[in-house]
């Protein structure tokens, strides 16, 4: 069995959730009694922008990386460092939106950035 998935995923959630837990440490108390400040309805379009780019530029790597095999043509390396900006993005955009470090979005967390990790992973073991 090939590790290198599963401590991509592994490396992924060590870093959302601590950018989580960092956040959660760093942002000012609330008082008693008083709902926390919902983050600016702008930060939903910026998350789902991230995560899009992020999805497309995975695949198209995933899909040439794939057909590379039989045609020779690989995507050039400055892609994998794209992804690799994009996919750190898209972690560290709930500590940065500030979701709540609650065991609910944790464990949401968790299992979105193992979920980043492995297809991050295999689109670079795919480049031949």
């Amino acid at each position: 069995m090939n590790p290198a998935p599963l401590l991509s995923a592994a490396a992924c959630v060590a870093l959302a959730v601590g950018a989580l837990a960092v956040a959660h440490r760093v942002r000012p108390a609330v008082p008693e009694g008083e709902s926390p400040p919902e983050p600016h309805p702008v930060l939903a379009s910026i998350g789902s922008g991230l995560l899009s780019g992020f999805i497309l530029l995975t695949g198209f790597l995933v899909a040439t990386g794939w057909a590379a095999r039989t045609t020779g043509a690989a995507p050039p390396r400055g892609l994998y460092l794209a992804d690799l900006a994009a996919g750190t993005a898209v972690l560290l955009y709930p500590a940065l939106a500030g979701l709540p470090f609650t065991a609910r979005y944790t464990t949401a967390v968790v299992f979105f950035a193992a979920l980043v990790g492995y297809t991050m992973s295999l689109a670079a073991q795919l480049r031949p």
